[in-house]
């Protein structure tokens, strides 16, 4: 199933030039796939399937072919090749760098073990997968004018507002379950400061709108923010010691 996915996301590179019908049933069936093989890798470890890298980028590149499915009619190819190349990427580097995870089955460590953590990682991930898609939509509101300019507009309001709303939740889930795992609510981590930091980025972003001349920096923001998105997700893992590293 898993492969299968792949392969379908794999002939989206040609199918999402061709008309809105053919491209929303392919990249539909590719989430099916996709979410088929997660549930049965669930069922498989007997807990979330959100365990570790592998896991972890195959569930964000989830999250962004949803939020491209969801806004499949708009007529972009900048939105949907930059919203689907991040999560296409995310999935074939799960795919080739992360490969020894897919062939073992690994049980969740203890401190996982919560409710709070299947509440807070997947909700993350949507809420990225929305910031994704306002930045898609930041590089679209660039080649287009007119009434494109203010569709763009409105994606990139949405992702800002619903992103920030998602992550908020998803830090009350945070600290509740670091307050199981690691007995308090709030650690000096360098994942939970770069949290805070996109959280307060996004919280500026939405608040643009109070203050008229400063409309104009929401796309170039959006830009930014996703630089920042990718510090928080990827390199507080990779390039930061943290005890948040997946």
């Amino acid at each position: 199933l898993y492969w299968s996915s792949l392969l379908i996301y794999t002939s989206y590179w040609i199918v999402g030039f061709m008309g809105r019908g053919i491209r929303f049933y392919v990249l539909l069936g590719g989430i099916v796939l996709h979410t088929a093989s997660i549930t049965f890798r669930g069922i498989a470890i007997e807990y979330f399937p959100l365990t570790n890298k592998f896991e972890s980028f195959t569930g964000f590149a989830l999250a962004c072919f949803s939020v491209l499915l969801f806004y499949s009619r708009i007529e972009s190819y900048v939105y949907r090749i930059a919203t689907f190349s991040v999560g296409y990427i995310f999935f074939v580097v799960a795919s080739v760098c992360f490969s020894s995870y897919l062939m073992k089955v690994s049980y969740a460590p203890p401190l996982m073990l919560t409710i709070w953590y299947v509440l807070h990682v997947p909700i993350s991930f949507y809420c990225y997968a929305l910031w994704t898609s306002a930045f898609a939509a930041a590089m679209a509101r660039y080649f287009s004018g007119g009434e494109d300019k203010r569709r763009f507009e409105y994606i990139i309001d949405a992702g800002f507002q619903y992103g920030f709303i998602a992550f908020s939740i998803s830090m009350i889930f945070g600290g509740l379950w670091g307050y199981v795992a690691w007995g308090s609510y709030f650690l000096w981590d360098a994942k939970l400061l770069w949290s805070v930091i996109i959280w307060f980025f996004y919280a500026t972003c939405i608040h643009l709108d109070y203050w008229p001349a400063s409309r104009k920096y929401k796309t170039p923001l959006a830009i930014v923010g996703f630089v920042i998105l990718l510090t928080t997700y990827v390199g507080t893992s990779f390039l930061i010691k943290s005890s948040h590293s997946f």
